[in-house]
């Protein structure tokens, strides 16, 4: 009898856990999610996946229905379209709305709302590698460092970088050099390479020097080698501004400002021709801080 008992109290206990843990999903599910707040801002910055190889759900705002996933497109450089507050149960949480065109791997659209935190500022390698990448997109140095060696047209600008001896080429000073003083061919918009004011830091630097007689150079001379063009950059500066190899290595803390759009398209008979979109900065600075 009490053996009989005893089992009945288990059988029991078992049975009440399972009914638990049974109902918990369904409790959940009917906390339904509620839009607090939405803001469409003009400005658009750019996202890319935190965890790339976390299973992250895009979903509707009502976070009913998935869209997608980030894995799905890991490498893929998203844009906020808006930012909206969520809230389910008592717990409130910012969402962004993602936003990415389609490609010939993804022909179609993603777009969603994914929680904050599964998402970081910046650029993926869709963008990093890619031919350009304008200025105002960018919003640290290390994604600039980054495009730099992946882009397949800035093999120029990491060989004039590399030609200047105790200097390194920097998202700051490039932002200026782009701002105050770029140089700007073709018949595209004339906007470009849209750097913001709000960005940029002259507090950083002093001495601050242009070289339009290089960039002039460089304009006309987009489809001589790398080799050569890195040659007569250097002879420029020795013999207009009078920065011989000597006086570079004397230079301390300074830095290069370097942007260079040309070849956008990978086609020559394009890149080559009198309506090419073309753009070039070149400064170098001392930085004070």
């Amino acid at each position: 009898m009490k053996l009989r008992q005893a089992v009945g109290i288990v059988l029991g206990l078992t049975v009440g856990v399972a009914l638990g843990l049974a109902s918990a999903p369904t409790a959940q599910a009917s906390q339904k999610y509620t839009v607090i707040s939405e803001k469409w801002p003009t400005q658009r910055p750019t996202y890319r996946a935190k965890y790339p190889n976390k299973k992250v759900v895009m979903w509707n705002k009502k976070h009913t229905k998935r869209h997608g996933y980030l894995t799905d497109r890991p490498n893929t450089t998203f844009s906020r379209a808006s930012t909206v507050v969520l809230k389910h149960g008592q717990t409130k949480a910012v969402y962004y709305y993602l936003v990415a065109g389609g490609t010939k791997a993804h022909p179609k659209a993603t777009a969603g709302y994914v929680w904050r935190g599964y998402v970081t500022q910046g650029l993926a390698l869709d963008r990093l590698k890619s031919r350009y990448v304008p200025m105002g997109w960018f919003t640290n140095n290390r994604d600039y460092q980054d495009y730099l060696k992946l882009s397949p047209t800035q093999g120029i600008t990491r060989a004039i970088a590399k030609s200047l001896p105790n200097m390194k080429l920097t998202y700051d000073l490039t932002n200026i050099a782009a701002y105050e003083f770029g140089q700007k061919l073709g018949n595209e918009d004339p906007a470009l390479p849209m750097v913001k004011k709000s960005v940029l830091k002259p507090n950083k630097y002093q001495h601050v020097t242009y070289f339009p007689k290089v960039t002039d150079y460089l304009a006309t001379s987009n489809a001589v080698s790398t080799t050569k063009r890195v040659k007569k950059v250097k002879q420029i500066l020795a013999n207009d501004y009078g920065y011989t190899a000597a006086k570079l290595e004397k230079l301390k803390n300074y830095e290069i400002g370097l942007n260079i759009e040309e070849n956008v398209k990978g086609k020559p008979s394009i890149d080559n021709g009198p309506n090419a979109e073309k753009f070039y900065a070149f400064a170098i600075g001392q930085r004070v801080d």
